[in-house]
């Protein structure tokens, strides 16, 4: 198309040099046709050598294009890896901080257990010490002549009471003895067989967030079981079942938090804390019922792209808290 309006203009030049020069001579006219047809070709190369190099450019331009789209998705492979990194590393914290806490309570149980039986060998050498007594004064009862019939009596009944008392100390000693030897330490009865419940909030006044930020509810009012790390923020579930969960969050007047709650790294509830036009702090309340399977974390974290505004509150008169208890 270019060509062909190329074509007409230089048709219609060449029309208007005749008209304003006239036909001097043949020789003239060949030759500005000649300059002519060098110009016209002249710009067709120039034509043609801008449509290759913008092709060449359209060429870089989609292979830029498409590094970036690849770099785009290397940088949401790479921050998926992390923050399942993350999540890893908040579940390992959380077992560490449960095993110690195990190991305390174990160390205090031995230490009790040690401390009775020392108290039960104690009492029972002090057993056998009254009884060789008795045995002596039995003795000398039976070499001189006995004062009274009754003191004989006495001294046989008080004998036959700490023979009792011996063999039964030495069958709790026999007894706790073999248990240890099978499980390490006694163990004790739990007073909720399979249950799971905590109840936490924040004692910290003012909390600076940020996003993708896990809320440490650092003080514990209820954790049967102990499945709660009050250090991590984690409630790691001790069995496959259904759990309710409740969160409230207060944020000071005019700001907002959006936050989450998840389980591993998926998200399973979402809550919006609403402060904006308010003189004063406000607070939001979300609830949420939902299967999980043994082993699995769950916990409140702030929105990992949303932004906020101001930061986490919490008083003496007005808690934010983390809450949850398995339904069956």
């Amino acid at each position: 198309m270019v060509t062909l309006k190329t074509t007409v203009f230089v048709i219609v030049l060449f029309h208007f040099v005749l008209g304003v020069y006239g036909l001097s001579s043949d020789d003239t006219c060949i030759e500005r046709l000649d300059n002519l047809e060098k110009l016209l070709a002249n710009l067709n190369e120039k034509f043609e050598n801008h449509q290759a190099k913008k092709t060449k450019d359209d060429a870089i331009f989609k292979d830029i294009q498409d590094e970036n789209s690849n770099l785009r998705r290397r940088m949401k492979s790479l921050e998926e890896k992390v923050l399942t990194s993350s999540r890893r590393t908040e579940k390992l914290e959380a077992r560490i901080a449960d095993l110690e806490s195990s190991n305390w309570f174990l160390k205090s149980r031995l230490t009790s257990a040690n401390t009775d039986f020392r108290f039960n060998k104690k009492y029972s050498s002090t057993l056998f010490g009254n009884l060789k007594t008795d045995d002596l004064r039995k003795e000398n009862t039976t070499t001189n002549p006995p004062t009274t019939h009754g003191n004989e009596k006495m001294i046989q009944l008080q004998t036959a009471s700490v023979k009792r008392k011996i063999s039964q100390l030495e069958k709790n000693q026999s007894a706790s003895k073999e248990k240890r030897l099978l499980t390490g330490i006694q163990s004790t009865p739990t007073p909720f067989p399979g249950g799971a419940a905590f109840s936490a909030y924040v004692s910290v006044s003012q909390t600076d967030i940020s996003r993708d930020f896990t809320i440490h509810f650092d003080t514990i009012l209820t954790n049967i079981g102990n499945h709660y790390n009050k250090h991590s923020g984690i409630f790691t579930a001790p069995q496959h079942g259904v759990y309710v969960f409740t969160w409230n969050l207060y944020c000071h007047a005019e700001g907002y938090i959006f936050s989450q709650l998840v389980v591993n790294s998926n998200v399973v509830g979402a809550m919006l804390t609403d402060s904006e036009g308010a003189s004063n702090s406000r607070s939001h309340t979300n609830i949420v019922v939902v299967e999980v399977n043994q082993g699995d974390v769950v916990f409140v974290r702030t929105h990992p792209t949303n932004a906020h505004v101001g930061n986490l509150y919490s008083y003496t008169d007005y808690r934010s808290s983390f809450n949850g208890w398995k339904l069956y």
